[in-house]
């Protein structure tokens, strides 16, 4: 018998397997709260530094996806900015100074492992339902220079004014008082992505107010809004994962893949529109010379450095790209079923027997109920 495939509803499939509940992001929120209320309780050693802590990456833009196994876990980036100034602290005095109060907090908490520290942050291990990282950079705000030169390179002050100086234990002055700081600009980036994610999701975002589930617009935090750019991000980093899962060291990072993505979308009107034009358009945002994948909010910032010494990186990058788009061709051209079915458990590892897979496909003959997808070795809830 022959089926038509209703490919938007596969591919809607295929993004619900992947995400994470509400309750994901929730949890996300209420353990950046609770790190903050402990940094800013009467005896802190920061306090009087007016810390602000807010999250970046994935759990900021609403592209979380699930790990592949169920011993996978879920990353959380925080950062940490406190009021000081390179005139009067070294790096190395802002990272023990919140070095020291996220001991503190592990120790009253009862954390099982001590605070792990990496070159630019703090890590906090969670070991409870589901392995959970929780990375926090310590930051101050950047000084009037650095501002400065973000505005002659044209960037807009709504972006530019959120530009951090970071630490760094490999930076040359890190025990020293100096000007030279790594610069960041987490929040600067989010809201670069929002700004062109939210005006794709007008409708849905004015749904939310109208049915109540949130009294404004402002109020609702970016994983509500279910834009197709977020999804397809979320496509692009499992097929990722999923290429390099038997060794990510020379993997593209996921700030490549969603600023490349986000200057592909055009705003089309569906999954598989968007999928398509945003990995067929991807590599034409990578420029020949430095910077390869520029930082939209910092111009200087390369996201793609590590190509420069590492040839594999580059090499990683197009072969597993050249996959990615035979995959989402087989996906969004195929005819044959059975093709499309093991493309979906090769690319994504996300199987589909075929009675799930009849419910993503349309014949005037044939009806099936609805049946989930499923991932094999799914993660266990988070219980947040």
């Amino acid at each position: 018998m022959t089926f038509q495939i209703n490919r938007e509803k596969l591919l809607a499939e295929l993004v619900d397997a992947l995400d994470i509940p509400q309750s994901h992001y929730e949890q996300a929120k209420q353990r950046a709260e609770s790190l903050e209320e402990w940094l800013l309780r009467p005896n802190s050693l920061v306090r009087r530094f007016n810390p602000d802590v807010y999250p970046q990456g994935s759990f900021r833009y609403g592209t979380v996806i699930r790990p592949i196994h169920s011993n996978g876990y879920y990353d959380l980036d925080l950062v940490v900015t406190m009021d000081l100034s390179k005139s009067d602290v070294t790096q190395e005095d802002v990272k023990r100074l919140l070095g020291a109060e996220i001991k503190a907090y592990a120790e009253a908490k009862n954390f099982n492992d001590d605070p792990e520290e990496k070159p630019r942050c703090w890590r906090l291990n969670y070991a409870d339902d589901v392995s959970f990282h929780m990375d926090i950079l310590p930051s101050i705000p950047a000084d009037e220079a650095q501002l400065q030169e973000r505005f002659q390179l044209s960037i807009s002050s709504d972006l530019a004014r959120h530009e951090i100086a970071i630490t760094d234990t490999r930076h040359a002055f890190y025990r020293h008082i100096s000007p030279d700081w790594y610069s960041s600009n987490p929040r600067g980036f989010a809201k670069w992505f929002e700004a062109n994610a939210k005006k794709y999701a007008v409708d849905r975002i004015h749904r939310l107010v109208a049915n109540r589930v949130y009294a404004s617009v402002d109020e609702i935090p970016p994983y509500e809004w279910k834009t197709l750019l977020q999804r397809v991000i979320q496509i692009i980093k499992r097929h990722r994962d999923v290429y390099f899962l038997e060794d990510a060291t020379f993997a593209p990072i996921s700030m490549i893949l969603t600023t490349l993505a986000t200057k592909a979308y055009g705003g089309e009107p569906s999954i598989e529109s968007a999928l398509r034009t945003v990995v067929d358009r991807m590599p034409a945002f990578i420029q020949d010379q430095a910077p390869r994948v520029a930082n939209p909010v910092n111009p200087k910032e390369d996201f793609a450095d590590k190509w420069r010494d590492e040839p594999r990186y580059e090499l990683n990058f197009r072969e597993w790209h050249a996959q990615l788009r035979a995959d989402v061709y087989q996906l969004c051209s195929g005819a044959n079923v059975h093709r499309i079915e093991a493309s979906v458990k090769s690319g994504f590892d996300v199987r589909i027997n075929l009675n799930s897979f009849a419910s993503a496909l349309r014949s005037p003959t044939v009806t099936s109920s609805p049946a989930p997808l499923i991932i094999p070795e799914g993660p266990k809830p988070w219980g947040q």
